[in-house]
């Protein structure tokens, strides 16, 4: 045997290990992304009628204060503890009412709104 008909094959494995390497941990990422995508929308979901009559009850209440409670109401259970104070903000809308946007862009999650309960 000479030295190629051993160097040949065993390029040949190391290339097509490495090749299946940074395929597979590519999948593995996306996987770990949906996973999160999936955690802060069941997150946002599972709390989004509380926060929305928290919303109407605070409605004339400072709106730092309106954001601490929800940001406290987003920690309580089912929390990912991934969503910052900083991302939640409250503003009265035009009708008088108050309006949320949790904006988990940073996370790879759309924006979700909330608007107070009537």
């Amino acid at each position: 045997m000479n030295k190629w008909q051993i160097i040949c094959p065993v390029v040949a494995m190391l290339v097509v290990g490495l090749a299946l390497g940074i395929f597979g941990m590519n999948g593995h990422i996306q996987i770990e992304r949906r996973i999160l995508v999936s955690a802060v929308t069941h997150q946002i979901d599972s709390h989004s009628t509380q926060i929305g009559r928290l919303l109407a009850t605070m409605r004339g209440t400072n709106v730092s204060l309106v954001e601490d409670a929800t940001f406290e109401e987003l920690q309580t259970k089912f929390s990912t503890s991934l969503i910052s104070r900083s991302m939640i903000r409250v503003a009265p809308t035009g009708d008088g009412h108050l309006e949320c946007v949790i904006d988990t862009s940073s996370l790879g999650v759309p924006p979700r709104t909330i608007r107070s309960s009537q």
